[in-house]
């Protein structure tokens, strides 16, 4: 017994001293972060240039000033991109950017140094229809409300990557979890369904929060968005990035720079680039949620 007391008595005399370590954190380079996802719907498009920050300044990322930003597709049209309030937001307005089919490069010219990156634009199935049935409170969803699913059937022959973005009256649900990555339509390159139905979870996303869930006269949007298979492992790499608690922060990898498909002229650390180049073909459909008898969904989500 005694020498239980005494084995106990050395635990807590090296546990109750504690040095205080500090360990000094040498400041990162100061690089270019691009965001240049584009596609052929009829609006403005975006290519956001910032800068990066050091990882403990609780400052705002800087804009990124380029001499010159633009695309050039396979044809040899371009497409210049203008940043007129200086904030790193370059923008091009003029009829529509992205065809099926074509090759795209992005360039960058700034502080003497070039950055470019190749993407191609693959297709997009369309949207059929989309249907809606009322769901109400159950145990695990906070409150009722009218799921919607998208009808659109994968394209055939290849193996086809996807972004499906979902909108409640015009807004984009941004949370980790509306980041719909499906291959041929269904959950993961390991499952794919070529020529099928997309299915649930991918083609129903359920809103169950007070503050998202949809009801009479609310419209909602759904689109897909055509990936490469780059784009779509560049998803991925973000949303494991993103875990945060429960089983799968256990197991996932450590945090390091997500691989990124810009390229620089430059040799130097400062003069590489983070960041990502797409070029996408969307399809979408809008409903104004109306009671409406029969409707229900394709697939059962209980």
């Amino acid at each position: 017994m005694k020498k239980i007391f005494s084995a106990i008595a050395i635990v807590f005399s090296l546990t109750s001293c504690e040095d205080v370590i500090e360990v000094e954190v040498s400041d990162g380079a100061i690089q270019l972060v691009v965001d240049a996802f584009v596609n052929n719907l009829a609006e403005p498009q975006v290519i956001n240039l910032k800068s990066t920050k050091q990882f403990f300044d609780e400052v705002v990322q800087e804009a990124f000033i380029a001499d010159s930003v633009y695309i050039k597709d396979d044809l040899n049209n371009m497409y210049f991109f203008e940043d007129e309030l200086n904030d790193g937001n370059y923008t091009w307005d003029d009829s529509v950017l992205v065809h099926e089919g074509r090759t795209y490069a992005l360039m960058i010219k700034g502080n003497g140094v070039e950055y470019s990156s190749i993407n191609f634009a693959n297709p997009v199935p369309d949207i059929d229809s989309l249907n809606w049935e009322y769901s109400p409170k159950t145990i695990g969803a906070e409150n009722g409300g009218y799921l919607v699913e998208l009808v659109a059937r994968d394209l055939i022959g290849q193996a086809d990557y996807y972004w499906i973005r979902f909108k409640k009256n015009g807004v984009y649900d941004t949370r980790r979890a509306g980041l719909n990555l499906p291959v041929d339509g269904s959950f993961s390159e390991e499952s794919m369904a070529d020529g099928q139905l997309f299915i649930p979870p991918i083609s129903t996303f359920p809103m169950f929060n007070v503050e998202d869930s949809l009801g009479l006269k609310d419209t909602a949007t759904y689109e897909i968005w055509s990936l490469t298979e780059g784009t779509n492992g560049f998803w991925s790499e973000v949303l494991n990035q993103s875990i945060s608690g429960g089983i799968g922060a256990l197991f996932a990898t450590p945090t390091a720079n997500v691989k990124t498909n810009i390229i620089s002229t430059g040799t130097e650390l400062k003069d590489q680039a983070v960041g990502w180049f797409s070029t996408s073909v969307v399809s979408s459909k809008t409903i104004i949620i109306k009671e409406k008898e029969g409707e229900k969904l394709s697939f059962p989500l209980f």
